[in-house]
């Protein structure tokens, strides 16, 4: 955390509401603007840089399924897709999106270079584009950087501007070199079919950004790297082409120092299935993506990568993202907060290392322009306070409120109750503690004894607020049914359905926890 003396803080304090309020009685306040005020005090005081407090994020010594920082202290990865971020956004508006984010506690923005969206014909917002004639070694680089001379200010410098001020945030930037589609093309889009262009255009993005201490490397976007014949080969020899760049090194040899780089890869299916034993690659990514309501990709790919042999921290980089059409089509209903909830506990309480959270409007930086599009039904500033983006944090803290480096899945802590489809319940433990994810608001019998503890106290976490509501205290043996309460005190009787979830929390009485989702 940022340090600042009881004094500072105070007086900073002070002057933001004595500015505050002559704001609103001038009455130039819009909902914007106040919201970014807001979240510019609540980041400038809580902001978090873990490579400054705790040292550089790599995979943790405690517990390969985790990640963690140098000095052993867990990170819980809360990422968002904004997808889009170096294309459609400028400098005013990205930095809006990065505080909203950095206040709702979220630590890694996903974002590509070269985008999705016609990322090498369609200018970014200050009309850049990134290559000359398309030619992915040939970057559009001009001297200088000021953003009022429009020659000076080029496609990397606007990358450069908004990397910064993630850091400056506490924010780290899983920063795709290009989305999937320009080295596996599927709509013959493709700019890259050599290893020696992966390779020269990872070099020149790894020497021009791998000086940044927030950059998390993320290869890949969507596609399958063997839907193509050299696909996994274009990829690597990318990766081997970023970590020479950082390191000072040229040589497009087939071996690197990957000892300063922290890099996955994310496809629809785990990285673990092409790259589990390649040096550069240090955790695996992969998405349940957005088919249907209840996808059991959300718990079961993170089953597989945990068994593995000499396993990887892994991580849902897709999931559902909220307000989007199920399965890609208008008429079949949208993700909702619940749905983004499940997905994200189903996927923590299965082994990931965190979660990644999206929203439709969001990735694609949508603007309401006239008619709202079939699919997509909210412009993206709106989007920024949606429900399911607000209560991701509660994962996090739930999470780091215990000894996240002990946890351990077990599905063997739940008796009865457990279902296929939207009732499935997931469990995980440490050695003095547990949770049990009920979706649906299920009466659960747990099987006592699976932590250390002589007597266990029990509580109820509530996903949708944070808060913990203490059940009483139980011995640690035997069988236990726990009746989940009302979603709410107005809505006491609701509680069995979609948007009834609830964490069970068992801990042993003599470790003296704080209350689930107190640091």
């Amino acid at each position: 955390m940022l340090k600042f003396g009881i004094t500072s803080l105070v007086t900073c304090q002070k002057v933001f509401l004595l500015f505050l309020i002559k704001a609103v009685r001038s009455l130039i306040l819009n909902k914007y603007t106040f919201a970014l005020l807001a979240g510019m005090v609540a980041v400038k005081i809580w902001a978090d840089t873990p490579w400054q407090e705790h040292g550089r994020l790599g995979v943790s010594v405690q517990n390969p399924h985790y990640l963690a920082c140098a000095d052993g202290s867990p990170f819980f990865w809360l990422g968002d897709t904004a997808w889009e971020l170096f294309h459609c956004l400028n400098r005013e508006d990205a930095l809006f999106y990065l505080q909203n984010r950095a206040a709702k506690e979220f630590n890694v923005i996903q974002a590509v270079i070269i985008a999705e969206r016609d990322g090498v014909g369609t200018p970014n917002a200050y009309g850049d584009l990134p290559f000359i004639d398309k030619n992915p070694l040939k970057p559009m680089v001009t001297p200088g950087n000021d953003p009022d001379d429009q020659v000076a200010y080029d496609y990397f410098d606007h990358v450069d501007y908004i990397i910064q001020q993630a850091q400056q945030l506490g924010l780290y930037i899983g920063l795709l070199p290009c989305w999937g589609e320009y080295v596996i093309p599927r709509e013959s889009r493709g700019i890259f079919n050599t290893a020696e262009q992966t390779y020269g255009y990872g070099h020149f993005i790894g020497e021009r950004f791998g000086r940044y201490p927030n950059i998390i490397w993320i290869l890949g976007g969507d596609r399958q790297p063997d839907e193509r014949l050299e696909g996994i080969e274009l990829w690597r020899a990318m990766a081997e082409g970023i970590a020479d760049g950082v390191n000072g090194n040229a040589a497009c040899d087939g071996y690197a120092d990957y000892s300063s780089t922290l890099m996955t890869h994310h496809a629809y299916n785990s990285s673990s299935i092409w790259f589990h034993n390649d040096p550069w690659i240090d955790f695996h990514a992969w998405g349940s993506y957005h088919a249907d309501f209840y996808i059991d990709r959300a718990y079961t790919i993170a089953e597989m990568d945990w068994a593995l042999p000499q396993p990887k921290p892994t991580l849902n980089a897709e999931p559902a993202y909220e307000d989007h059409p199920v399965n890609y089509h208008a008429g079949t209903g949208y993700f909702t907060a619940f749905d983004v909830r499940q997905i994200a506990y189903w996927s923590v309480f299965a082994g990931t290392c965190g979660h990644t959270y999206g929203a439709h409007p969001i990735w694609q930086f949508y603007r309401v322009k006239g008619e709202l599009s079939g699919l997509v039904r909210n412009d993206w500033k709106t989007a920024l306070d949606f429900d399911g983006a607000q209560q991701m944090k509660f994962l996090k803290r739930l999470i780091l409120s215990r000894p996240m480096s002990e946890l351990t899945p077990d599905q063997s802590l739940i008796i009865s109750s457990q279902a296929n489809g939207s009732g499935h319940l997931r469990a995980i433990r440490g050695k003095r503690y547990a949770f049990i994810y009920i979706p649906t608001g299920a009466t659960t019998t747990v099987q006592m004894g699976k932590i250390s503890a002589t007597t266990i106290i029990a509580w109820w976490y509530d996903p949708r607020s944070g808060a913990a509501l203490r059940i009483g205290d139980f011995p640690n043996s035997g069988r236990q049914t726990f009746d989940p309460p009302g979603i709410s005190q107005e809505l006491a009787w609701l509680q069995t359905g979609r948007g009834c979830d609830w964490v069970l929390v068992l801990d042993d009485a003599e470790a003296d926890f704080a209350a689930p989702g107190d640091r």
